[in-house]
């Protein structure tokens, strides 16, 4: 048996991982769309098209339907689009890719631990090079901390980084010869360009791939064995700044310089400003985030109160405080520790200095919106737990080979750690079951005012405005200038019939927002409703600037000059419309002229206007059927009969 398992043993861990991967997330594919979902995916025009894949590549404003959270992401909106052509919006599809990327990871987690071992414990049995990539791949496998990045759709630029660069790492770590494949180098290559044209992030990689060179100075300089006991990593560091490294590199530094180069040019006028609140400065994020990594740290030790959309994470915002020096002093510690392991376990530094290297960008450099999240650390989590379940795997198996009780245990512990794992894990994916249980699931465990404003939507959405109302005003005492706040409350009161709160929380709304014109936009809708169209013009017009869903703003255009009797105006929006969605145009013409009846003054506008949209809409007989009516209001009996044989016509002959 034992010999079959270590013939076999490849295929046979392979099928573990992919049953443990499917089993543990087997109970997710219906879940639904929370939190950004709504601007990226549901609310997003440029994911229903494959015909937009190019647009995605050229402009970042295509991410989504808000221009403050745009980023050039464009091989993650291939798979977007990609998805919604084969499912819609019906989530299994979507759900599936996830699992599906995850798996790639755990794969490649397995293969990288091989890489290390072979590379690195050479003398180490093979009994042990075949067990212990099981174990660490299993274990991330259904680990609790990966259910949020597989679960929240929204994570995939996580997710489908990390399945990437691990493979590129893979690659980019086999032994290297004259007669070695050069395609090898160059898939390591592509991969890193699609992680990198998926997440700005990836470029943390250029130093994983460095300090790997790194790892093997020291081994090389070691004879080849991992006994080295002479030499530092400062040392090697130099010594690996070289001609034949900086040309391996060159190909990953090139590639890193078109990506930029496309980033600037799609991003040209995007204020980066917008991805973090007004008063965070790159310091204050960057002493909050040495508390972060240990938080990151322990909850793979201590998956048990995850939170998916955690707000309240306190914010340090001087270095004296304790708690950033008590980070600092762990940091100093560990780094102390990796030092002086480095010259006889050089892989302990390369896998920890390459999980700082890729948490960097999105934890120090570029400050955002969060303190924390949880799929921030789904790829740094998974490099960085090799360093205790290689060498802890090597010692039990070491002092397991001459003493049967301790091979139980170890056995044992990592049976009940995987079990638990898996539990923990399938217990957490019912919380992105839908909106109501992940925004309840966030209030109980860290309610903040992003939390109460998006679980008072679920009961808006069902009408119950008074519950609505409770958590709109609990969100309104965490965060009195929020516009969404605002925004809400307004459609609120203007569902209740109070038009004059309605009035005032849309104005609070505008005078708060800053990198978005959704305010400016409900507004208008506000005053078409109370027929005040001078002022809903001049709204949707100032909100054309900082607005992505343009056919909104053009109805509300459209609608509003029809308003005024400005009926070339009423036709032009109209047409613009149309130029977005023709389908959908149609079905909002009747909505469009709904003014043109309002007052006997507009009504040789109204026809007027039909006649226009006789053109862009020809053959049309509900077209001529409203010409007909506006004539008859105005007495003009002809071009009424005229109009009503014609439209009789055309609905008999099925137009």
């Amino acid at each position: 048996m034992k010999s079959f398992y270590l013939r076999y043993y490849v295929p046979l861990h392979i099928a573990v991982l992919i049953a443990a991967v499917f089993a543990v997330f087997s109970n997710n594919y219906r879940h639904d769309y929370p939190l950004d979902c709504g601007h990226l995916l549901l609310e997003n025009s440029y994911v229903r098209s494959l015909k937009f894949i190019p647009q995605y590549f050229l402009d970042g404003r295509t991410l989504t339907s808000l221009p403050a959270n745009a980023d050039y992401r464009p091989v993650l909106q291939v798979t977007h689009a990609i998805n919604y052509a084969i499912s819609g919006y019906d989530t299994w599809s979507w759900h599936l890719t996830q699992i599906l990327l995850h798996l790639v990871c755990v794969l490649g987690l397995y293969f990288l631990c091989r890489r290390i071992l072979q590379q690195f414990h050479p003398d180490s049995r093979l009994l042990e090079h075949a067990t212990i990539p099981l174990i660490a791949a299993l274990l991330f496998a259904v680990h609790p901390t990966t259910s949020g990045v597989i679960n929240y759709l929204s994570a995939r630029s996580s997710l489908l980084t990390a399945a990437f660069l691990l493979p590129s790492l893979v690659l980019y770590m086999r032994p290297r010869h004259h007669d070695s494949p050069a395609i090898f180098p160059v898939a390591a290559a592509v991969l890193y360009a699609l992680a990198l044209f998926t997440k700005i992030e990836a470029i943390g990689a250029l130093a994983v791939y460095f300090f790997y060179d790194v790892a093997q100075t020291a081994r090389r300089r070691a004879g080849n064995t991992a006994n080295v006991v002479h030499g530092g990593l400062l040392r090697d560091i130099a010594a690996t700044c070289n001609r034949t490294t900086l040309k391996r590199l060159g190909v990953f530094v090139a590639i890193t310089c078109v990506y930029l180069v496309c980033y600037w040019h799609a991003m040209a006028g995007y204020r980066q400003a917008a991805r973090h609140a007004a008063d965070m400065t790159s310091a204050a994020y960057l002493f909050t985030q040495t508390t972060a990594w240990w938080h990151y740290l322990l909850s793979w030790f201590a998956p048990v109160h995850l939170v998916a959309d955690d707000l309240t994470y306190p914010v340090f915002r001087s270095l004296l405080a304790p708690e950033v020096l008590l980070a600092i002093a762990g940091w100093v510690l560990a780094t102390g520790l990796i030092i002086w392991w480095y010259p006889r376990y050089a892989y302990l530094g390369f896998a920890a200095l390459s999980a700082l290297a890729i948490i960097s960008p999105t934890s120090s450099i570029m400050p955002l919106a969060e303190m924390v999240n949880e799929h921030r650390p789904y790829l740094p989590l998974a490099v960085l737990s090799l360093t205790w379940i290689i060498p802890a795997s090597l010692f039990l198996f070491r002092i397991g080979r001459s003493n049967a009780v301790v091979r139980a245990f170890a056995a044992t512990g990592v049976v009940v750690l995987t079990t638990a794992f898996f539990l923990l894990t399938f217990q957490r994916n019912r919380v992105f079951a839908d909106e109501e249980s992940y925004y309840r699931d966030i209030i109980n465990k860290a309610p903040s005012s992003r939390a109460y404003v998006n679980y008072g939507l679920t009961f808006m959405r069902r009408g119950q405005y008074d519950e609505a109302l409770k958590y709109y005003r609990l969100a309104l005492e965490l965060a009195p200038n929020w516009h969404i706040i605002h925004i809400n409350l307004g459609i609120i009161y203007q569902q209740l019939g109070n038009w004059d709160q309605a009035r005032y929380h849309l104005d609070r709304a505008v005078q708060t927002e800053q990198y978005s014109a959704q305010a400016l936009a409900h507004r208008g809708e506000y005053f078409l409703k109370r027929k005040e169209y001078a002022a809903a013009l001049e709204d949707f017009e100032k909100s054309i600037p900082l607005s992505r869903e343009m056919f909104a703003i053009y109805k509300g255009m459209a609608t509003a000059s029809a308003g005024l009797g400005d009926w070339p105006a009423s036709v032009d929006y109209t047409a613009r419309c149309r130029a977005l969605d023709p389908q959908q145009t149609e079905g909002q013409i009747v909505s469009i002229s709904t003014p043109f009846w309002d007052r006997p003054d507009r009504y040789q506008a109204g026809i007027t206007f039909f006649q226009e949209i006789d053109r862009l809409y020809p053959g049309r007989w509900w077209v001529r059927q409203n010409i007909g009516d506006l004539a008859m209001k105005l007495g003009q009996q002809a071009l009424a009969d005229q109009s009503f044989a014609e439209a009789k016509r055309l609905k008999h002959g099925g137009r």
